[in-house]
């Protein structure tokens, strides 16, 4: 694909030259871009659709967050009648792309552009009937909405619990005797008896609460790309392996362990950095010690993905966050710090903040200045970032600490948590939350906390994109009960 082939519908030349930097998680897709269009450079954002009438099908020109969008990146050009605007009604140069791909390209392109985003930035049923709710009902309905999120987090947990609780029990039982030759049919008591019912006393047990509290934040670690593997590992190297194999101090071996059974260690040959090449000696001469005592699943790389999540969400920039913690379960005491923050008489900003000094973990020179094994940062990098240690917080520990303060019956563990839950503000905003905002809050009810965001979240995922709308305070209000019917049928 030559530079100079490329040009705008309306026949402009077009000569990128910088993309800027990729933004898959809110907003424009890539910011701080310029582009050379005819005779003038502009700087700016860039947007990546299919076709040019997913920009308003997304709702774009009611978007501000799109004003300072330059050059609108299509596949095809379905209807040349269609243009691009922004909210201000600046009209966009849009760039057809798929005239000067091959083939085997284009269809790399279309498949990587065509069906998340597209899921995510789908309009909302009610989106162009819902003015007429009022704001108190709308908070009404997020105060809800947050509370019933919070609880489907604690029931996850919760069940994971009870899992790590009966393995536990297991692991205790003596295996039986036997005596002579078994009949055919086995011994009675080689048959499995039914899962007991767990008590007070089951749950009492401090390894598996701090397992369940390792596997969630191992999970937050993952971002949105990589919970799922990251949730795996966790499980594969659990805090009990990790304390078999003496690793519990942290050091090049725990990070051994951690790359080795991501799957993430790369071949020497392949790294081009000299700096890289000596870490990775190090990493896979550790690991091929490790290997032959590690009995778990071993990931494989294709599990991750790196594409398309921002750099600094890179699971190799977040292993190394979580070799970093990993210790402060085993001297930190971490789940002790938990229950008595969040039931001390401290104010909420205070439990905030020391809540938030349990992710603040100084992580090896290597990366602090790279991204991937081969791939050097311009500036120093923060492995964990307060944005995700809230969101770590907001989504593993306040559940964990409601769900302990339920099972033990602790009043002050609970009220704590609630009212910490309530206090905290809002995280850094993404595309769903903002499409929220766009289509159903409008300036109504602003987002202006964690509990409110959350509950923004519950509301998309589980009763728009599911159009449950019958289930919906809003639905219910906006529409008669034959346009519900319909809604649930297609």
């Amino acid at each position: 694909m030559k530079k100079a082939q490329l040009q705008t519908t309306d026949g402009r030349p077009v000569d990128v030259l910088s993309p800027g930097e990729l933004n898959l998680d809110g907003g424009p897709d890539f910011s701080n871009a310029r582009v050379r269009i005819g005779s003038k450079t502009y700087f700016g954002d860039v947007e990546i659709h299919r076709t040019v009438k997913e920009w308003t099908q997304h709702l774009h020109q009611q978007d501000p967050y799109y004003n300072k969008v330059i050059l609108h990146v299509v596949l095809e050009r379905e209807d040349k009648k269609l243009t691009t605007l922004v909210m201000t009604g600046r009209k966009i140069p849009v760039l057809v792309l798929g005239p000067f791909l091959a083939e085997s390209i284009r269809s790399l392109w279309q498949k990587a552009i065509a069906d998340e985003r597209a899921r995510r930035f789908e309009a909302i049923p009610c989106h162009q009937k819902n003015d007429s709710v009022t704001a108190e009902n709308l908070e009404h309905w997020l105060g809800k909405l947050a509370a019933e999120r919070l609880e489907m987090k604690l029931r996850a947990f919760e069940e994971r619990l009870k899992e790590l609780a009966h393995v536990r029990l297991s692991a205790l039982r003596e295996t039986p005797r036997t005596w002579g030759e078994p009949p055919l049919e086995g011994f009675p008591e080689e048959i499995p008896p039914p899962l007991k019912e767990l008590t007070q006393k089951d749950f009492a047990k401090k390894d598996i609460w701090e397992q369940l509290l390792y596997e969630g934040i191992m999970e937050g670690l993952g971002y949105s790309k990589n919970r799922a593997p990251f949730q795996q590992l966790a499980k594969n190297v659990s805090l009990k392996v990790v304390e078999k194999m003496g690793l519990d101090e942290g050091g090049i071996k725990l990070e051994a362990l951690l790359f080795g059974a991501s799957g993430l260690l790369p071949k020497v040959k392949t790294l081009s950095e000299e700096p890289s090449r000596e870490y990775a000696r190090g990493l896979i001469e550790a690991w091929n010690d490790i290997r032959r005592l590690f009995r778990s699943e071993v990931l494989h790389a294709a599990d991750w993905q790196f594409f398309p999540t921002r750099p600094v969400n890179f699971p190799t920039v977040r292993l190394a966050a979580a070799s970093a913690l990993i210790p402060k379960f085993f001297y930190g005491d971490i789940l002790r710090v938990i229950v008595q923050t969040i039931k001390s008489s401290e104010k909420n900003a205070e439990k905030s903040e020391i809540l938030h000094n349990i992710f603040r973990v100084p992580v090896g020179d290597f990366w602090l200045r790279h991204y991937h094994f081969d791939d050097p940062a311009d500036k120093p990098i923060n492995p964990l970032g307060l944005a995700r240690s809230k969101d770590i917080i907001i989504n593993t520990i306040l559940p964990v600490a409601l769900l302990y303060a339920r099972i033990f019956r602790d009043a002050e563990v609970r009220e704590g948590t609630l009212s910490l839950f309530d206090a905290m503000s809002a995280s850094t905003d993404n595309s769903l939350t903002r499409l929220m905002e766009t289509q159903l809050l409008k300036g109504r009810v602003p987002l202006n906390s964690a509990a409110r965001q959350q509950a923004a979240i519950q509301l998309k995922k589980y009763y728009c994109e599911r159009k449950r709308c019958s289930e919906c305070d809003v639905g219910k209000a906006v529409f008669d009960m034959n346009k519900l019917l319909s809604l649930q049928r297609t």
